[in-house]
């Protein structure tokens, strides 16, 4: 995000170059694709433990070599995804207090938020004329984040209760076990359902960006893309004046 390249987008200098800004640096992209293969590795190990009766889970059961495998997967991903969590923790604490860059400070919601989301809705709606412009992210990028954040409490806490029963039931209440149980299963299939209904389409199925979206894999986003779908931080990382000429054609794009 720090500056703006140049990259060709063939081998051929007869061919023109393409403009990227970089959005993500090389722990962001590390981070995305560590939480991605420990999510669907628990999606797809966890989905048979809940639904155990079902034959196609038997199936797949059988397919991973039995339930003691499924669940050894099961917990490694668990582990795994908690230590992600950690590393991200540190990632922003480290930038924060030492590096002085707090990178996380524009993901915090605020009223503006709020009212570019009304904004946005009115837009769609055919009740406003003008689409909202967006800084760094946007409102459906933060609730995105923080959905994220709000819910590894609940699985992580109520997954390694389920993990390590005995010892849970000598320091906790005997009915936290059960609740961890009901808390574990509907956490899931809330994040199950919001990654795949919400987050998976607005980042990779939505106008503009289907087939993919490859910014978080490359770190890099074209910068006619970026300049409409971020207009306020394009303006301040480029320089370029707000001119009525260039918010009529940022309308036109949009």
């Amino acid at each position: 995000m720090e500056r703006i390249s140049t990259e060709a987008t063939t081998a051929s200098l007869a061919k023109p170059v393409e403009e990227k800004i970089k959005r993500f640096d090389i722990h962001q992209i590390i981070q995305h694709a560590w939480m991605m293969v420990s999510f669907i590795l628990l999606v797809v190990t966890g989905f048979p433990l809940k639904f155990s009766e079902w034959a196609f889970s038997q199936w797949w059961v059988g397919v991973w070599g039995g339930i003691d495998a499924v669940r050894s997967v099961h917990h490694v991903s668990a582990y795994a995804i908690v230590i992600v969590c950690i590393y991200h923790l540190l990632y922003l604490g480290y930038n924060s207090l030492i590096l002085r860059r707090p990178i996380g400070v524009k993901m915090i919601p605020s009223i503006d938020d709020f009212s570019k989301l009304l904004q946005e809705v009115s837009y769609f709606m055919g009740i406003s004329k003008e689409r909202p412009e967006y800084d760094r992210f946007s409102w459906k990028e933060k609730f995105d984040y923080w959905a994220i954040f709000w819910g590894m409490p609940v699985m992580g806490g109520s997954g390694f209760i389920l993990m390590y029963p005995v010892f849970a039931s000598k320091v906790l209440p005997g009915w936290m076990i059960p609740a961890a149980m009901i808390a574990h299963s509907d956490e899931a299939m809330l994040a199950l359902s919001w990654i795949f209904l919400v987050h998976i389409f607005f980042n990779h199925f939505s106008p503009g960006i289907f087939p993919i979206n490859t910014s978080i894999f490359t770190g890099k986003v074209a910068t006619e893309r970026y300049a409409r779908e971020h207009p306020l931080e394009y303006r301040s990382l480029t320089g370029e004046p707000e001119t009525e000429e260039g918010t009529e054609e940022s309308k036109e794009q949009a």
